[in-house]
């Protein structure tokens, strides 16, 4: 692949570090010529379009494949990349426009906290530039929008209400950032014996099985220090218990009033969703340290020896028996850039099983307990129904088309880091046409298939067959997995999240939910005591200070 014309802008970024750390202060740069930092949203170049990077799991080859497919198809048009590896790098060109002449950036950063960052700096108070045009356009040779072809899910962080009530989207996700659970196989088969276990359904068939294995000395893999790596367990059966609308509802601050009859907004009862307690109850029996299954020293791992550990797992000749771990789909880059292992095919992913408890599960916001599934009385069921669902068996007796599509919608349950995978574009942006033309033309199937053809386990986040690429065997797993997928990720369109500074798994001491329950010195040593721990962190007075900040 030919190298793309990478520009180099370290007089840039040190100027932007020096106006936004301290030496100057951060106010509206003056307008210089041949920019847009009026707000005039001219296209001055149709020549020259400029993107940065930050530099992360997913490498960049696939973004140097798209540029050069996007030259091919623009003759006399130049992409010119960047890649950075510090955020802070992005921050200040974003906070000293004048100095950049960047068009798009693909970061990795909380959307909606970004257009709250970014709303003091320029044009009265917006530096980004909205994209809803581009969501509209259609694709070229294609009967469909960007916004009909990309996943509606995925896209959930992206949606902002601005000052006049208008709906604006300020940023698009780049890739499906799926967070599955992966397993090694082999080393599965070579510790039970083939045929003497099955992928699990439920978190009761996975605690099992973990406790079988961590008998024979096969534990898990869970990062402590990098605390978003079991998340997607946690928000997975979260959402599975209380059901997607439920789950939005907690984002959108829609708790219960005293009788808990009828929905309150902007209520911190937020925090009493009992989905939430249910998964933290799945979350102690897997990862508390006595029980086992995890690998002793996980709480203190973080990204300074990950890569050794990920190349354990991915390679089952070492001192460390790894079957299990909560990952993204950035995995497999991230074991070929550091390790150089590229034959992973050892490797598979599941969907997180669906939490068991939910056969006991009722609409936290109806007022009353009646089981969402009543004809659903045990695991073994529940395990049979889910084999139904994934076209793998016969329904069992009994059990009702309105149960079926209950655990079918929990079932499709995937968490994901879209939200934060994030490209933008800022408003002084002088190539504002060409900026868009490259996203669309990411979008498109031939963009599509040049970022899976470079990037290994990432996906686009657009409805693409891929019959036409040749996928590795954990490829094939993880687009079996995120295929009629919901989505659900740690949201912060909502002021509380994004201006308030609430937090679904930071409680009021500060403390990450991993903390507390991988640690073998942990504060809140049962589930029923972290769950009440949110709930008093987000409760009284303290709640009050978090409704002033956003006016309320």
């Amino acid at each position: 692949m030919q190298m793309k014309n990478w520009f180099k802008k370290a007089l840039a970024l040190t100027c932007a570090a020096i106006m936004c750390f301290g030496l100057v202060a951060c106010n509206k740069p003056e307008e210089v010529e041949g920019s847009n930092l009026d707000g005039s949203n001219k296209d001055y170049d149709t020549k020259n379009l400029y993107i940065t990077i930050l530099h992360k799991g997913y490498g960049f080859e696939w973004l140097e494949a798209l540029a050069d497919g996007f030259e091919k198809a623009n003759p006399g048009v130049t992409v010119h990349l960047n890649t950075v590896s510090q955020d802070e790098a992005i921050r200040g060109e974003m906070k000293a426009a004048a100095y950049t002449n960047t068009d798009l950036f693909f970061d990795i950063a909380d959307m909606a906290r970004m257009v709250q960052e970014y709303s003091s700096y320029f044009n009265n108070g917006q530096a980004l530039r909205p994209l809803n045009d581009v969501l509209e356009s259609k694709i070229p040779g294609e009967n469909v929008t960007v916004g009909e072809k990309i996943f509606e899910s995925a896209l959930t962080d992206y949606q902002y209400t601005d000052k006049d009530g208008n709906d604006v989207v300020y940023g698009l996700p780049y890739v499906t950032s799926a967070l599955l659970l992966y397993y090694n196989e082999t080393l599965i088969n070579a510790t039970l014996g083939e045929g003497n276990w099955e992928v699990p359904n439920t978190t009761d068939e996975l605690i099992a099985l973990s406790k079988r294995l961590s008998e024979k000395g096969v534990n898990w893999l869970v990062p402590g220090g990098l605390d978003q790596y079991s998340r997607n367990l946690f928000a997975a059966n979260w959402a599975q218990w209380e059901g997607y609308e439920n789950f939005m509802k907690f984002y959108d601050g829609i708790g219960f009033d005293s009788s808990k009859n009828r929905p309150t907004n902007n209520s911190g009862k937020i925090f009493e969703q009992p989905g939430r307690l249910e998964s933290m109850k799945v979350m102690y029996d897997l990862l508390t340290p006595e029980n086992g299954y995890v690998l002793k020293h996980s709480a203190q791992l973080s990204v300074s020896n990950l890569n050794d550990y990920q190349k354990f797992f991915v390679d089952s000749s070492y001192d460390y028996k790894l079957a299990f771990y909560p990952c993204g789909d950035w995995l497999m880059q991230e074991v070929k850039d550091n390790s150089g292992v590229t034959d992973a095919d050892v490797i598979k992913t599941m969907r997180v099983p669906v939490t068991s408890s939910i056969i006991n599960a009722y609409d936290s916001y109806s007022g009353n307990k009646n089981d969402k599934l009543p004809n659903i009385n045990d695991d073994a069921t529940l395990s049979a129904v889910i084999d139904y669902v994934d076209g793998n068996g016969e329904l069992p007796a009994g059990v009702t088309d309105a149960e079926v599509e209950i655990v079918r919608s929990a079932r499709s349950i995937v968490s994901t880091q879209a939200n934060i995978h994030c490209v933008y574009a800022p408003r002084f942006s002088n190539a504002q046409t060409l900026a868009n033309n490259f996203l669309i033309y990411m979008a498109s199937d031939e963009g599509c298939k040049l970022f899976k053809e470079n990037c290994i386990g990432g996906f686009a986040p657009y409805a693409y067959s891929y019959d036409d690429i040749e996928l590795n065997a954990t490829e094939l797993t993880i687009l079996k997995n995120i295929t009629g997928a919901t989505f659900v990720a740690d949201y912060s369109y909502n002021d509380l999240f994004a201006v308030a500074g609430v937090r679904s798994y930071v409680n009021g001491d500060s403390g990450t939910m991993e903390s507390y329950v991988l640690s073998p010195t942990r504060k809140y040593t049962t589930a029923e005591a972290l769950h009440q721990s949110y709930i008093d962190a987000y409760s009284g007075k303290k709640w009050d200070n978090y409704l002033s900040k956003i006016g309320k």
